[in-house]
């Protein structure tokens, strides 16, 4: 398990060498500050569809019972779409798991932190994400 997790941070510390701050403030690379359903990832946010809408895959994967090849570069955010209060609405799924597709608000809580929080029915899931420089 050691090494696997020194393997992702090496790889990590390659992929987020040319993430900067753009003009939005999501592009780049993010890591979740917490484990979701066992999975510890970082996640690439990127525009999608059209200007507009942003989405975010996972560019990296920990976690004792996922398999990465069946997470790995796939879609966690779709469609999410900037709010006049700053904030961003769409979905998440997760990529493995019994988990439906879920409401989804992104939250810039600073240039170098996002909250997360995704509800179906009631049933809410929330967590932060920090920049990789």
């Amino acid at each position: 398990m050691l090494l696997r997790t020194v393997a992702v941070f090496l790889l990590l510390s390659q992929l987020s060498g040319g993430a900067t701050a753009q003009a939005n403030g999501l592009h780049g690379y993010w890591r979740m500050d917490s484990p979701m359903d066992g999975m510890q990832a970082i996640v690439e946010l990127y525009d999608c569809g059209d200007e507009a809408m942003m989405c975010g895959k996972i560019a990296a994967v920990v976690g004792e019972k996922i398999n990465r090849q069946e997470v790995l570069y796939r879609q966690l955010l779709h469609g999410l779409r900037r709010q006049p209060d700053g904030s961003y609405k769409g979905k998440l799924k997760m990529p493995a798991g019994r988990l439906p597709v879920m409401n989804a608000l992104v939250e810039p809580a600073s240039q170098d932190n996002l909250t997360i929080r995704a509800c179906f029915f009631g049933q809410c899931r929330s967590g932060t994400l920090s920049r990789l420089n």
